[in-house]
């Protein structure tokens, strides 16, 4: 009896080292390897609204005036972050100054296009190598928009630009996430989750579809 139930344990201990080691491989498979980073950069003075002016939005959201344009991007940034893999943060945005402080944003609402003529090249590509980056997912504006029909809502619409290391921009967009009225940063980041993901998984697709075209090139050349 104990021969066989000592058979028995071993035998079960085999199959549960298998079965581990074949979900261990399934994962490693789903890995991407190659996955390329991309760092996510919020501007200076993004947020724009054709109805509330930013004394009303900081009294309102409970986040001071000075600290706005931090809040809404880190806010979008961080959901980007949490909800799939490849994107980083600045760790020291006093660093990016030089960058940020030369990007130029025209156009209207939530309608913009992001200029990165004016930056220096060999900045950019500092920047981006040492955070491992090869493209860079601009928050170009927040832009809140009042609708009073049907009922009270805000849009927060959030506009981004994605460039890669040569200052060329691979595409923009915008998306948007509501609430009822102005709300703190703690809403406002459960809020914007699905957005944020959307805006993630747009940027991801491009990206790769971008990977693909570049060794279509490679393979017909050769």
């Amino acid at each position: 009896m104990k021969i066989c139930l000592k058979s028995m344990l071993l035998t079960a201990l085999l199959i549960t080292v298998a079965a581990t080691q074949i979900e261990a491989k399934d994962n490693k498979n789903d890995e991407k390897p190659n996955l390329k980073k991309i760092l996510i950069l919020g501007l200076k003075d993004n947020i724009k609204s054709d109805y509330y002016y930013k004394e009303l939005i900081a009294e309102e959201s409970g986040i001071p005036q000075d600290s706005l344009e931090v809040v809404f991007n880190r806010t979008i940034a961080g959901n980007i972050t949490q909800s799939r893999g490849g994107f980083v943060q600045a760790g020291n945005i006093e660093k990016c100054n030089n960058i940020l402080n030369n990007i130029t944003v025209t156009g209207e609402q939530d309608e913009c296009t992001t200029d990165l003529s004016q930056v220096d090249s060999q900045c950019f590509r500092d920047l981006l190598s040492g955070t491992g980056a090869e493209y860079v997912l601009i928050l170009s504006r927040h832009f809140l928009r009042k609708q009073d029909q049907p009922f009270n809502t805000v849009f927060y619409f959030v506009s981004y630009s994605l460039f890669n290391k040569e200052k060329k921009e691979i595409s923009r967009g915008s998306n948007y996430f509501t609430t009822m009225h102005l709300e703190t940063a703690e809403v406002m980041k459960k809020n914007s989750r699905k957005t944020s993901d959307k805006i993630a998984t747009t940027v991801l697709k491009l990206i790769e579809q971008q990977s693909t075209e570049s060794s279509n090139v490679l393979l017909s050349k050769n």
